[in-house]
């Protein structure tokens, strides 16, 4: 019988007669490969619920906004323009242009009871709201969205309404933005916020252009969301669109630049790309450890199975094949500890992803059926490469020595 047909039997055996050694050696196997597993599962899912997010926009949608917003930290400008009526009057008036969404935003305090705490609000018009609406990033839960008739009414986040304040907001109550007091005419539906993904709904508060100019001088915004009537002219007008910048302020100007929602989804990918890596790479020394316990697993088992061995050499085992038989053994032990890594990664990322989740972030983890294959290989490969050199130690052995039991 050819000895590498019982390659499983050989190891399941090594396993059990080296006891908690081996166990150990599994363990360290285990642990290494479920933290890539995890982590790569948990940035991918924060990828998925990114490009879900995007997807509700919709391959037609541009976004305009101050140069560096989409590539670095916002606000890092000193100089900040705002976009006039006229500008974005212009940018509608593109005929490939379907709407355009002018929201404006800022930070505010908001008081209810005695309670105070910091907040953003976003003022759109009823139209902008019901294309805030279509995207599915914001939608009715409890009572209504902003009408015409709206000035000092608040259409507010669940988080805000329900999580925020000792006691609950609720719909027809009365809350103090900036000192000045609006009514609370609807709540959001609770939605999960993922990586870049859009606003977070759950903690804004809507309010009417009407209203936020009772609160603020400035009413004109510096960010656009342009959708396109077709997708296959998201180009044209992106190029209609930087051009009308150039009239305004100047050929090569600096100040506004115009980003598709597929490029702004790739950037994204990059940066999530890169910290996954770090921590991949973190995590892989944990399955170094793994590496080194299989080499002594192997070590001890060569010294304890010399007579093993010279019984295989001395029926016409070749060196080849003993190295065969010791490499599968150890390749074997990291697939074992490998399948099981697989399970806890898998079970540990879908944990995590559940509690995000729950508090609010989206963690879109799914099974991957080529980090599955990957990792299970990058397992079997640690372990021959960790047993190879006590294999070769094996394979070398003189036959009558090893019979003797000693090496």
């Amino acid at each position: 019988m050819n000895p590498l047909s019982e390659v499983p039997a050989f190891a399941i055996r090594n396993l059990t007669h080296q006891g908690l050694r081996s166990y150990l050696t599994l363990l360290g196997v285990i642990i290494g490969i479920a933290a890539i597993v995890t982590l790569f599962s948990l940035g991918s899912g924060l990828n998925n619920a990114a490009r879900e997010q995007f997807e509700q926009l919709g391959s037609n949608t541009l976004f305009v906004g101050l140069s560096g917003e989409f590539t670095q930290a916002s606000g890092s400008s000193t100089n900040i323009k705002t976009l006039s009526e006229s500008t974005i009057n212009k940018i509608k008036a593109i005929s490939q242009v379907e709407v355009v969404l002018a929201p404006v935003t800022a930070p505010v305090s908001i008081e209810y009871g005695r309670e105070t705490v910091s907040g953003v609000v976003i003022a759109t018009t009823p139209e902008e709201s019901d294309a805030f609406a279509d995207t599915g990033f914001v939608e009715v839960a409890e009572g209504r969205g902003l009408e015409n008739r709206d000035v000092f009414s608040a259409f507010i986040g669940y988080s805000l309404a329900k999580d925020t304040f000792e006691t609950e907001v609720r719909v027809g109550s009365k809350i103090d933005i900036e000192g000045k007091s609006f009514k609370v005419i609807g709540i959001t539906q609770q939605s999960a916020q993922s990586f870049g993904g859009g606003p977070n709904t759950n903690n804004t508060i809507f309010i009417s252009k009407r209203g936020y100019s009772q609160l603020f001088e400035e009413t004109d915004p510096i960010f656009l969301l342009v959708k396109t009537n077709d997708p296959e002219d998201i180009g044209i007008v992106k190029d209609k669109i930087e051009r009308i910048f150039e009239s305004v302020y100047g050929k090569d100007q600096k100040v506004y630049e115009v980003v598709t929602s597929d490029q702004l989804l790739e950037q994204i990918g990059q940066f999530l790309g890169i910290i996954q890596l770090v921590l991949v790479g973190i995590a892989s020394i944990s399955l170094l450890v793994g590496g080194i316990g299989i080499m002594n697993t192997m070590i001890m088992s060569v010294l304890e199975r010399t007579a093993e061995i010279g019984v295989m050499k001395a029926v016409g085992a070749t060196n080849t094949l003993v190295l065969g038989v010791f490499l599968a053994e150890a390749a074997f032990i990291g697939l074992v500890g490998g399948f099981f890594g697989v399970v806890v990664g898998y079970l540990l990322a879908f944990l995590v992803g559940a509690i995000s989740v729950t508090t609010g972030l989206a963690l879109k983890v799914e099974l991957d059926v080529g980090l599955i294959i990957g990792s299970l290989l990058f397992a079997m490969i640690v372990g021959m490469i960790s047993g190879y050199i006590p294999a070769r130690r094996a394979a070398k052995m003189d036959p009558v020595v090893a019979l003797r039991g000693i090496e």
